[in-house]
Formats: C-alpha cells, sequence, structure tokens
C-alpha cells in the first residue's frame, strides 16, 4: 500500500511538471540544463518512473519559474487576502524520495521565501544516496522525535537529538541520516533569498487565488 502512494504520488508531481513545461513551450533540454540534471533523470521524473527529493524538485521549480507549491499541491488554492495560511495537524500535501517522507506546509501560498517541510528521515547510509542535496540560501533543521545525523561537505558530521536543531548554508551539499531505533521526524525550512524579490505580495499567490480575486473584483 506505501509503496503505491508513492508510486502514485511520484506519477502526480510528474504529470504537474510535464504539464508546467509544456505550458512554457519549454523542452526537456531546456530545463534539464538550468535545472542542472540530465534529461533521462528529468524524462523518468516526469513519467512518474522515480520519485524526487526536495532539492531536484525545487530547482525543477526554479527553471520553470513555478512555486514549489504549485507542483506538489494538486487543484485551486483557497482564496488568500494577504500573505496568512494555516496548516492544521494530518492536513499538508505530500511527497516522497527513497530517503525522506515529505508534508508540505503553508502550501496554500506559493512563491514563498521560506519552505517548511515535515519530513520523515529514513536513510541510514550515505550510500542510499544516488545525490546530495543542495540548494539556495540557508536551511534551519529542528529535530521533533528520533535522532538524526547531518553529513555536509565542508563539515565533519554531527548528530541531533529530539529538541535540537541546526541552521547552515544549504548551497552546501548535505543528507540527513536517521540514528536510533525507528525513522527520525524533523521540521526543515529552507530560505531562498531570491524569491523573495521575484515578486509583489500578489504574485506569492497560488494561480488559483489570483484568479479567484480578479473575478471577484
Amino acid at each position: 500500500m506505501a509503496q503505491h502512494k508513492r508510486t502514485r504520488e511520484a506519477q502526480q508531481i510528474g504529470e504537474r511538471l510535464r504539464s508546467a513545461r509544456h505550458d512554457r513551450s519549454e523542452t526537456l533540454a531546456g530545463i534539464s540544463g538550468r535545472a542542472g540534471i540530465s534529461i533521462s533523470a528529468l524524462s523518468k521524473i516526469e513519467n512518474g518512473q522515480t520519485s524526487t527529493s526536495y532539492d531536484i524538485l525545487k530547482r525543477l521549480c526554479d527553471a520553470l519559474g513555478v512555486g514549489l507549491e504549485d507542483i506538489v499541491s494538486p487543484g485551486e488554492k483557497s482564496q488568500l487576502s494577504g500573505r496568512k495560511t494555516t496548516t492544521r495537524a494530518g492536513e499538508g500535501d505530500h511527497f516522497q524520495s527513497d530517503q525522506y517522507d515529505y508534508r508540505v506546509h503553508a502550501s496554500e501560498i506559493s512563491r514563498k521565501a521560506m519552505v517548511p517541510l515535515e519530513m520523515v528521515v529514513r536513510a541510514r547510509t550515505v550510500e542510499e544516496f544516488d545525490h546530495w542535496s543542495e540548494h539556495k540560501g540557508e536551511e534551519f533543521v529542528y529535530v521533533l522525535s528520533g535522532a538524526i545525523e547531518i553529513h555536509t561537505e565542508h563539515y565533519t558530521p554531527f548528530r541531533l537529538a529530539a529538541g535540537e536543531s541546526a541552521y547552515f548554508d544549504s548551497g552546501m551539499k548535505h543528507v540527513y541520516l536517521c540514528v536510533g531505533e525507528g525513522d527520525a521526524r524533523v521540521l526543515s525550512v529552507s530560505h531562498d533569498p531570491a524569491s523573495a524579490q521575484r515578486a509583489d505580495v500578489a504574485q506569492y499567490m497560488s494561480p488559483g487565488s489570483r484568479k479567484r480575486e480578479m473575478a471577484s473584483e
């Protein structure tokens, strides 16, 4: 059942990425070049043949000029007044990679400078990763339960227990490993200063919200 859910989520994300690319009359080669991933990898993602991690998805969204929320969250968003939203217990959009499970908070606001993710860390060795995470900006991680070990390209690996946190340059390659019994659960907040400079407040809202605002005027 879990594998079926993961496969379906991968297919949905792939379909939305392909639709966004076609809407912009972009080629696989053009997007793969700007995102820094191979054409074959992008093709597999679009066809739902492989799941993708946050950093790869973020790079694809940046290359397409869309918000990550518009890809992971189906349908139109609720109408917003200003930049405010709430994510209740059990809410939030999900996607998965082989190493992490993600729950996206505040997905009703698109093009945010901060992307808050609740993550379940399942990976236990660096060999499980075919690439290390690397994305523009800075990242804050807070351990909600369990314990993790953070590996980066510049620092000695270090561990965080429940209630502990770290803040680092997310342009530095990094991975999270679960250490201890059971999976670890963390809150990861990524900040990309460039996102806040791309648009005014109205453009931070999802396309669905903007359509409804225009219709009501």
